[in-house]
């Protein structure tokens, strides 16, 4: 086999190892190693003076592979979630063949930095990539879902979105894996000081950091999320609307039906029920809103629900929102929230402002219309804002909520496309960086799971079990103390890569090293 070919092996060997790092037996260490044998290959490229078109080629190599085993789940979504079911396989592997283009492009900077500095590839890589991945997430077709930063939900590395987002803890994984090339290549002993130094420091600042002061301001409100499980097929068919609406109720009713724990202080004062969650405009449809106000009414208890929604724009044209709102005891309903960052080819096609005519092309997808900011709402449970599904992998929506005065994230979402693969574990451990990233709890509400109450370190303090109706019943986490670094100042490790690529690239030292 030649060179350049084992080299492509190696890359995606890479890939796969990634990719294995973000199922939900990992346990987030085999990230620490799984760059290696892909800043192995690179660098062998960059020694041997070839062209950035082929370190373009080897970052590709393992980010094709790495994507196709991350994405998987495409080819699992539900046929209720595509008009055209069979285009979710070509939409898994065409997803796969785009965004291995960012690996791609993040190991050729890499290449042109290193020959220009002189500075290893492996640290290059570290650079380039970060920048790469803000690329990633940006724009009408973002999709920041496995940032290599997301394997380390289970570790105490989690603690350093605090200080800097998910980005801090990208960062920590691609400084490790280029400390485990330097030790298993050259194995001298500064090598290996240096893994030991960056491995403990960072799971150490870590540990640190998430053990800030958390707020103690009394008994905390209890809350019932409210996880349904309807069938899609079910929910999406117009025929079962009383029937779903029925079952929540009656759900909700059990969080009352056992004598409180501790007194009347622990009852519920508020129940959330899920994205959409019956299928139908709930506020809109006035049997059925004034069913829930009833509810509320009768058992003290606000209705959080996620609903679908409309409005009519200037020339009377309907606007459909995916949208969250409340039922008060009192009667009074909140300010509707509309989803901010709708999925692109899902609920939306993209690039519409530019070419509005792709608002008739048709894929299945909802086409809701784009709600413009946040909500903070204002209830029993203290000051809270919502976040619907997709929303909850963009760190700066919940940043944005945070700074506007929100203590807790509520996130209601309906993962039940996703079946039973890997993608229902990623999605629930991206919301436990958004409770670290802001220092404030996040109840998460899922129609089949997960449903989960986070506390503001991270850590799931209630789960309820997957796939079958249940309700979860739980105190409200206080939030820490103060606000945290990362919702001081957002996503400086992005800017401080930035930086340091200018910095490189003014260097002109010559051919890269090795180490």
């Amino acid at each position: 086999m030649s060179r350049s070919r084992s080299d492509l092996w190696l890359s995606a060997a890479s890939g796969l190892a990634l990719g294995a790092a973000f199922l939900p037996w990992s346990g987030g260490a085999l990230a620490w190693a799984a760059f290696v044998p892909l800043l192995f290959a690179l660098e062998r490229r960059v020694a041997a003076g070839e062209s950035l078109r082929a370190c373009f080629r080897l970052g590709y190599a393992g980010g094709f592979a790495f994507f196709l085993v991350g994405t998987h789940w495409i080819g699992l979504l539900s046929d209720v979630a595509m008009t055209v079911p069979v285009l979710k396989y070509a939409g898994w592997v065409l997803s796969a063949a785009y965004l291995g283009l960012f690996w791609g492009a993040a190991a050729a900077v890499a290449a042109w930095l290193a020959r220009r500095s002189g500075i290893a590839a492996r640290w290059t890589f570290a650079v380039a990539l970060m920048l790469i991945e803000w690329v990633r997430g940006a724009g009408d077709i973002g999709f920041p879902w496995f940032q290599p930063g997301y394997t380390q939900y289970a570790t105490s590395a989690l603690g350093l979105a605090a200080a800097g987002g998910v980005f801090a803890v990208t960062a920590w994984v691609l400084l490790v894996n280029a400390c485990v090339l330097g030790a298993t290549r050259d194995r001298t002993p500064r090598d290996f000081v240096w893994l030991a130094l960056v491995l403990a420091g960072g799971l150490g600042a870590g540990a640190w950091l998430r053990g800030a002061p958390i707020a103690t301001d009394g008994t905390r409100p209890r809350v019932a999320l409210v996880q349904g499980n309807i069938p899609g097929e079910e929910k999406w068919s117009g025929r079962h609307q009383e029937e779903i609406l029925a079952r929540f109720l009656a759900l909700s009713d059990s969080a009352f039906a056992a004598p409180p724990e501790g007194g009347a202080t622990a009852r519920p004062v508020m129940v959330v029920w899920p994205e959409t969650a019956t299928g139908s405009y709930l506020r809109k449809q006035l049997a059925q809103s004034i069913a829930v106000a009833r509810w509320a009414s009768r058992t003290g208890a606000a209705v959080f629900a996620g609903y679908a929604d409309y409005s009519y724009d200037a020339d009377g044209k309907p606007q459909p929102w995916n949208a969250a709102g409340i039922w008060n005891p009192d009667g009074r309903l909140s300010p509707t929230y509309a989803k901010r960052h709708l999925v692109p080819f899902g609920e939306r096609m993209p690039f519409q402002w530019l070419v509005p005519a792709l608002g008739r092309v048709d894929f299945g997808q909802a086409e809701w219309a784009q709600g413009t900011g946040p909500v903070v709402f204002d209830g029993q449970t203290g000051k809270f804002s919502a976040l619907i599904c997709f929303e909850s992998i963009f760190p700066e929506l919940a940043r944005a909520d945070v700074n506007a005065g929100s203590r807790c994230l509520v996130i209601v979402t309906t993962d039940e496309w996703f079946g039973r693969s890997a993608a229902v574990f990623q999605h629930a451990a991206m919301a436990r960086f958004r409770a670290v990233e802001n220092g404030v709890p996040v109840l998460r509400c899922a129609n089949t799971g997960l449903t989960q109450v986070i506390d503001a370190r991270g850590a799931v303090v209630a789960e309820a079990p997957a796939f079958r109706a249940a309700v979860l019943t739980a105190a409200v986490p206080p939030p820490r103390e103060g606000r945290t670094p990362y919702s001081r100042t957002g996503d400086w490790p992005v800017a401080v890569a930035a930086i340091a690529a200018v910095a490189i690239a003014a260097s002109r030292r010559g051919v890269s090293r090795s180490a």
